[in-house]
């Protein structure tokens, strides 16, 4: 199923369990995904999380950009737009500078609330070159180094530009506004969660969408092969990881389980399905 058809899926099905009595708030209820793919096209950050190669560098924030906008320069702009300006200063990592008159203060001003703008409308490769023009707040040196590779790199020497520099020239041409969305899922305001972020977790209610998104990941295969008299040794491992994390999802809530596959059974996978669930707990989704 395509990606677009699977969200619009989603959000019918979310709809039916709302008729059904589901309170789909994030207080109450919790939609696990498979890929940071499909969560990111949800969340609002889908062409950031497609920049980079690993997911690590934007999910576990590895990539001293990602580190800087999330830990660093947005908690210093929600400070300064709450007129807290010691806490501005303070998220930044810095000690305060020295605004002994009213021209240095009037300049932090003037280039915070531009910056407030361009994080509103503009990319992140605006966001940065305005940092690097006005330099308040001050660029960490590591992405300074960085930005100055990507900017003295020569695409026309023949020499194929490193993995690095290309997801940097990637990024610089998201909308920053996707880099708030990321933020927002990862300081945890969202109902929205990967399967592999909440093993000991629980939660009232659970919606697990299940598809295909990585290739060492095929749940229907895995369906498939719980319902034969053995597995053969060869799809052994594979069995027993897709089934391992299938139980994480599955074992999270409290109250009620509902499962969502966006990709196509074969009759024994659903075969499986009806002997774990039920047949009459097994329907097409609407």
């Amino acid at each position: 199923m395509p990606l677009n058809e699977g969200l619009s899926t989603l959000e019918r099905v979310k709809t039916t369990l709302e008729q059904e009595g589901w309170d789909l708030s994030s207080d109450c209820t919790k939609i696990l995904m498979l890929t940071h793919k499909l969560l990111a096209n949800q969340q609002g950050y889908s062409n950031l999380s497609a920049a980079f190669q690993y997911n690590e560098s934007f999910t576990k924030k590895e990539h001293e950009h990602i580190a800087f906008f999330v830990d660093k320069l947005e908690p210093a702009c929600e400070a300064f737009a709450a007129h807290k300006y010691g806490m501005m200063f303070e998220a930044l990592g810095g000690t305060t500078p020295q605004l002994s008159n009213h021209s240095d203060k009037f300049r932090w001003y003037d280039s915070m609330m531009q910056l407030l703008a361009i994080r509103e409308t503009g990319s992140v490769g605006e966001v940065i070159e305005h940092l690097r023009t006005h330099r308040k707040p001050i660029l960490p040196d590591a992405i300074e180094k960085h930005e100055r590779k990507l900017r003295d790199f020569d695409k026309t020497a023949g020499v194929e530009m490193p993995r690095a520099l290309k997801e940097l020239e990637k990024l610089q041409n998201v909308s920053y506004s996707e880099v708030k969305a990321l933020r927002r899922y990862l300081d945890g305001h969202s109902p929205f969660e990967t399967q592999h972020g909440v093993k000991g977790a629980e939660f009232e209610n659970v919606l697990v969408v299940v598809g295909r998104g990585w290739s060492k990941y095929n749940f229907g295969e895995m369906l498939e092969l719980a319902d034969a008299q053995a597995i053969p040794a060869g799809k052994k491992e594979s069995f027993e990881r897709n089934r391992n994390l299938f139980y994480v999802a599955c074992s999270r809530p409290q109250k009620r389980l509902a499962i969502l596959f966006t990709q196509c059974l074969s009759p024994g996978a659903l075969h499986t399905l009806e002997n774990w669930f039920g047949i009459d707990a097994i329907t097409s989704a609407p």
